[in-house]
């Protein structure tokens, strides 16, 4: 038995994440079912500017099927990050469930106050067909401990389930 998750459940939104890293608890919650998103943070703060040294944020937008086009929004997530400063160092792509799942890791330094953080992400995008919504899973974590969280994130991201 595996005690380092647990499953997260937030019915107004219809996302579980069956295993979440223990020490992620929900910061906040906006939306329905349609469209919405979850901000989660690790309870450990890395410093009193930077605040947990982990975030995770999970978005969901209605996407009609026939006007869609799974590839661009990929290319559009990575396009965004990219804007903000992250460089994208590797990306992959498996089945999520039934649904085509790409993830992406990258890096950037960020500076808060005079003060410079590396900071390293992993990101994970997928269409459901049945419930015609676009999820985003986005990890911030600091680049010192990166390894440490990497084996959770990686298993959590595989662990979303988006419809019943």
């Amino acid at each position: 038995m595996e005690y380092n998750y647990y499953s997260y459940e937030k019915p107004e939104g219809k996302i579980i994440v069956q295993k979440l890293p223990k020490w992620f608890i929900e910061v906040k919650f906006e939306g329905n079912e349609l469209e919405g998103n979850i901000t989660l943070h690790s309870q450990n703060d890395y410093d009193e500017i930077y605040g947990s040294n982990a975030k995770l944020e999970i978005t969901w937008e209605k996407k009609h099927k026939n006007t869609f086009y799974y590839g661009k929004e990929v290319q559009k997530s990575i396009e965004l990050y990219n804007a903000i400063g992250f460089v994208i160092t590797k990306k992959k792509n498996t089945w999520l469930l039934s649904h085509e799942f790409v993830s992406w890791f990258g890096q950037r330094t960020k500076m808060m106050r005079k003060r410079y953080y590396r900071e390293k992400c992993v990101h994970g995008i997928f269409y459901c067909d049945i419930t015609e919504r676009l999820i985003n899973i986005h990890y911030n974590v600091i680049d010192k401990h990166y390894e440490n969280f990497k084996p959770f994130i990686v298993k959590s991201l595989s662990t979303i389930v988006c419809h019943e």
